[in-house]
């Protein structure tokens, strides 16, 4: 039935995720749960992609019948924001967690005016709130501090240096009017 359905995004967050959903109104009857494999309810199975696509084993590739519901779970995203080459959302394919430094990469590394002490991982809680997990990306770059792992819809916020800002506008500035004045000079 997938591959009828015309297969999965591939990229972007239009992705697939790590599992399907099989919903069935009349249930499973006597369908034995087999690695790969996980009975949310009487009338729901949730499959393991990866195995079902990768090991053949054809006790996943359970019979669809009429009437049931066939759900790809969406892939889940990494967020990279602030001082940094390429911000965006990056998914996790094929893994449930991304570290901080695999999240760098990902956005092509950090921008000359990072505040790499002061970057900061914004995470959602349970019940809906924020918090905020501080990271100092100099020492992790430095291998003196762990790598901190991300999971999926946080935002790696990465600030801009005030000072490492100043100087490069003051050192543009500076150009601009040397520039000008031989300009003028000649």
């Amino acid at each position: 039935m997938l591959s009828m359905a015309g297969g999965f995004g591939k990229r972007g967050t239009s992705a697939a995720g790590r599992t399907v959903l099989v919903t069935r109104k009349s249930g499973f009857g006597d369908l034995q749960p087999v690695d790969g494999m996980h009975i949310r309810g009487p009338d729901q199975i949730e499959i393991d992609l990866n195995r079902l696509l990768y090991t053949r084993d054809q006790s996943l590739n359970i019979e669809i019948k009429p009437l049931d519901i066939i759900s790809v779970s969406k892939a889940e995203v990494v967020y990279v924001t602030g001082a940094v080459n390429k911000p965006g959302g990056f998914v996790l394919e094929d893994r449930p967690t991304m570290t901080v430094l695999q999240a760098v990469a990902m956005a092509q590394g950090l921008t000359f005016t990072a505040a790499k002490k002061s970057a900061r991982i914004i995470r959602t809680n349970q019940d809906g709130s924020k918090r905020e997990v501080p990271v100092d990306l100099s020492q992790i770059l430095k291998g003196r501090a762990q790598d901190t792992t991300l999971l999926a819809d946080d935002i790696l916020f990465v600030p801009d240096s005030t000072k490492k800002l100043l100087g490069q506008r003051s050192t543009d500035a500076a150009f601009a009017a040397f520039t000008g004045w031989l300009i003028w000079v000649h």
